[in-house]
């Protein structure tokens, strides 16, 4: 699993994809998740994937 100490450009996007599956499994809205952390592990995914939309900030 991924962490918060993480780099970002040192995780293969394979492994981040598998994270993000795993995640999603047990917190989808469509089993019963929240659809606000669902959003927020998309939007993870997508920094961790370099996807970012905007100025290229997370933040």
């Amino acid at each position: 699993m991924l962490t918060e100490t993480t780099h970002r450009e040192n995780v293969p996007a394979e492994k981040v994809k598998e994270a993000h599956r795993k995640v999603m499994v047990a917190n989808h809205p469509d089993a019963g998740g929240s659809h606000f952390l669902a959003s927020k592990i998309n939007e993870a995914k997508d920094v961790m994937l370099g996807k970012t939309k905007g100025s290229g900030s997370p933040f």
